[in-house]
């Protein structure tokens, strides 16, 4: 019985950790300077 809540629980944590991944393109990642965020919280 202990195998098998293990197995339930890896199976589950994987699954969890697998579609926590952000799959959106890394080139979409806008960097701010300083400059540019005072700027922004100006306006």
């Amino acid at each position: 019985m202990k195998e098998v809540l293990l197995i339930i629980t890896v199976l589950f944590s994987s699954f969890a950790v697998t579609s926590c991944t952000n799959d959106e393109d890394d080139q979409d990642l806008e960097i701010l300077t300083p400059e540019e965020e005072t700027q922004l919280k100006k306006k």
